[in-house]
């Protein structure tokens, strides 16, 4: 036995990679891989009817290059996505299409903003298809989410060179660069309700001027598709919003000037004056409801990347604030039957009576 064992010591079994093959046909997908494929049909759908509406409206060649690369990917992406749907048998979602949205509608954002935004939502979906990616085990969903992420993050990078040309990227903060390492050695470093504080570390900083950056180009489309939307619930619940992200931003806003940090501001008039829809109430408010998940996640990163005790709690009561505001908009889309239903696992309690 120990001769075995000497012999074998120190040998590892090389395998080639690439010569193990599977038919997919064979492995079932998992609820993870469903859920997420799911989520982003709907979420790309809804990205091809913005960006066929800025493309069409859009008259500087920079930024409609940028846009119809956009619109090209999210499209490709739908289609690829349709084709795992029927290769796993499954439904292909409603989601949403031309139906939706009217390219003929006036102008309701300024072109500014559609780049803007177009890098805020990559952003966004950069952080969600790592999260996919990293809970598939089947080489077809693994692939697709690889290719998202390359893609969504080429466009996030031509977005930011384009507005940083044009002089309408929105920076963080500098400080001051250290001139050597310290550590921390008093509790008070976490801070208390009362007194004195110790000042921003640049992570919190750079939590602080993100979110208030994402909130600010949020209110501006909260304000725009108030003056479009035909139904008088939702004009309500979109003022409810467009006041929960007024008084959030003001609350972020006092956490930098208290330190003379400056505060992000949108640099151009973003919002015009039409009155016409370019996309159907549906798609409004289930845009809406979506982002406002987005910014609860943006809080909760904030949270484990904060050590001062007095942001932790202001960012907890934002997330309580802003569930609540996710349900009540659940509930405006039920009422107009447009919630379309997760996929999920089978009651057994009803199977078995």
């Amino acid at each position: 036995m120990n001769n075995l064992q000497g012999a074998n010591q120190g040998q590892v079994e090389q395998v080639p990679l690439g010569t193990v093959q599977h038919n997919l046909s064979d492995i079932s997908p998992t609820s993870s891989e469903i859920g997420h494929l799911w989520a982003s049909y709907m979420a790309e759908s809804m990205s091809i009817c913005f960006l066929k509406g800025y493309v069409h409206q859009s008259k500087d060649p920079d930024i409609q290059s940028v846009l119809q690369r956009a619109l090209d990917v999210s499209s490709q992406r739908v289609q690829t996505m349709e084709d795992i749907f029927m290769a796993i048998h499954h439904p292909i979602p409603e989601a949403y299409g031309d139906k939706d949205i009217d390219v003929n509608a006036k102008q309701l954002f300024s072109e500014s903003f559609t780049l803007l935004y177009t890098r805020l939502m990559h952003k966004f979906v950069l952080l969600y298809y790592s999260n996919a990616l990293s809970v598939s085990s089947r080489s077809d969903f693994r692939s697709f989410f690889s290719e998202c992420i390359s893609t969504s993050h080429e466009i996030h990078q031509k977005a930011t060179e384009l507005l940083l040309a044009k002089g309408l990227l929105l920076k963080c903060p500098s400080i001051v660069i250290p001139d050597r390492v310290d550590h921390v050695h008093d509790k008070s470093y976490f801070g208390s309700f009362f007194g004195r504080k110790r000042p921003l570390n640049a992570l919190e900083i750079s939590h602080i001027f993100s979110l208030m950056e994402t909130k600010m180009l949020l209110r501006t489309l909260k304000l725009g598709y108030s003056q479009v939307v035909k139904s008088e619930k939702i004009r309500n619940y979109l003022s409810k919003a467009k006041q929960i992200s007024d008084k959030q931003l003001k609350v972020l806003g006092a956490f930098l000037t208290d330190e003379d940090l400056p505060t992000p501001a949108l640099l151009d008039i973003l919002v015009t004056d039409s009155r016409e829809s370019p996309l159907s109430d549906k798609l409004i408010m289930s845009h809406i409801t979506s982002v406002t998940t987005f910014i609860i996640a943006g809080y909760g990163f904030a949270m484990i990347n904060t050590a001062r005790i007095d942001l932790i709690a202001t960012f907890r009561d934002f997330i309580t604030e802003l569930l609540g505001l996710a349900k009540d908009g659940g509930e405006l889309m039920i009422d107009g039957g447009w919630l379309e239903r997760i996929p999920q696992t089978a009651d057994r309690r009803d199977l078995v009576h």
